[in-house]
């Protein structure tokens, strides 16, 4: 009985050992943020550490195009390439765009959760609103103020 208790007390400082030793690094790609923002780095050195590199990430490849990842062309891009191609668009689609997101995250974000997707079709302007909010499974942080925010028009253009 006392080696199974040694052995559970061992795992259980190992893991959090493993846990706090997870640091990530993760640039800010958007310096230009007033500086009450809540996603402005305290030393604005452009730096991202552990907590949320992993979320900056997943934002950023949100936002990318085509060909924006050097080593791996079409991991980008998902409203111009991936959304544009399967759907057309229209206020039908709005549950099949938000499958597409669910989709690709699981696909490509293994340590992403989605946890509340909203896809709006502005048929006047032509542009789908979508907003997610996202969690890292590793450090439970949720992506929620603000929400991923992402503006498309109908041919994939970020707005």
């Amino acid at each position: 009985m006392a080696i199974k208790s040694l052995l559970a007390k061992n795992i259980k400082r190992l893991n959090n050992n493993l846990n706090n030793a997870i640091n990530y690094v993760d640039i800010d790609y958007d310096i230009k943020r007033p500086e009450d923002d809540p996603w402005t780095t305290k030393t604005r050195s452009m730096i991202l550490y552990s907590d949320y590199a992993i979320l900056n990430a997943y934002r950023l490849w949100l936002q990318s195009r085509r060909y924006d990842y050097v080593r791996a062309p079409l991991f980008g891009g998902l409203f111009d390439m991936a959304l544009n191609d399967r759907v057309t668009f229209s206020v039908e689609n709005e549950e099949s765009v938000k499958a597409i997101i669910y989709e690709e995250t699981a696909a490509k974000w293994p340590d992403i959760t989605i946890i509340d997707c909203e896809v709006k079709a502005i048929i006047a302007r032509r542009e789908w609103h979508i907003r997610i909010v996202a969690q890292d499974k590793g450090t439970k942080l949720i992506l929620t103020d603000p929400a991923i925010m992402v503006s498309v028009d109908s041919a994939g253009e970020y707005l």
